[in-house]
């Protein structure tokens, strides 16, 4: 059986299983059109790591706009499913964990959203249990979901911060007026590295200054649009230098047109 809840939002597949059930709370990362009726939806959930769902696609109709929310990036989910072995799961059942109230209608935070939506199915594609992790991009997301006003460099504070959960957070506490900032060795240095993948001083000094800052604060910090997109470019250099996989995100053109 299938069910639907307009009003509450819920997405409810139900069906007879003797098998045992995971659940968790979850956020939705990136949904892939599967034929045509299906759709593969990758979440980072906070019980199991990254999972890939099968989810049926609604027909087109009334309704069909509300549920497509489901499967938005950086939606906030509630989905279980049986213990299997299978790589692409059924979710059992698949609810809105918190509806968003400005992210998917406000078009600045809804290109951070798309554009973090894509660079985290990239990085976090493999990623195991990571409660930490979790409990940091749940709570970013719903302060960003509440702001206001001062959210422009939400994803490059965001970003930096992730780097603490993945292995490579930069030590800030080396750093002084004047130094470089090793991208490939993440470390703080007084000479020019031998590679050409380091930021100059100048660039270099934003590092700690966003890193001392959580995201509720990052308002202390002004970057006109300019400095704003060298900034993130650095910052996805550094990342591909430290998860090699990481393609082009063809999402960047999107966010950068609306900060610009």
């Amino acid at each position: 059986m299938r069910t639907f809840a307009h009003s509450s939002y819920i997405f409810v597949y139900s069906y007879k299983s003797h098998l045992p059930m995971d659940m968790s709370r979850g956020i939705v990362l990136h949904a892939l059109r599967y034929g045509d009726n299906k759709m593969v939806v990758s979440v980072f959930t906070e019980a199991c790591g990254t999972v890939s769902f099968m989810l049926r696609q609604p027909r087109p109709g009334k309704r069909s706009g509300t549920r497509a929310v489901m499967w938005q990036p950086l939606t906030l989910v509630d989905v279980s499913w049986e213990d299997r072995r299978d790589t692409i799961k059924k979710p059992h059942e698949w609810s809105l964990a918190i509806p968003w109230k400005s992210i998917p209608f406000n078009p600045h935070k809804s290109a951070i959203a798309l554009f973090l939506g894509e660079f985290l199915y990239r990085v976090l594609r493999s990623e195991a249990a990571n409660k930490p992790l979790f409990q940091y991009m749940f709570t970013s997301l719903e302060w960003l979901d509440e702001c206001d006003e001062h959210f422009s460099n939400f994803h490059i504070v965001f970003l930096l911060h992730l780097t603490r959960f993945l292995g490579f957070y930069p030590n800030v506490e080396d750093w002084h007026e004047g130094m470089y900032f090793d991208l490939q060795n993440a470390i703080f240095t007084s000479s020019v590295p031998l590679h050409p993948h380091y930021l100059m001083p100048r660039e270099a000094a934003l590092v700690p200054k966003f890193l001392r800052l959580d995201v509720r604060k990052m308002r202390a910090v002004h970057l006109n649009g300019a400095i704003r997109s060298r900034t993130l470019a650095s910052l996805i250099e550094f990342y591909r230098l430290h998860i090699p996989e990481i393609p082009e995100i063809k999402s960047l053109n999107v966010l950068s047109d609306v900060f610009s």
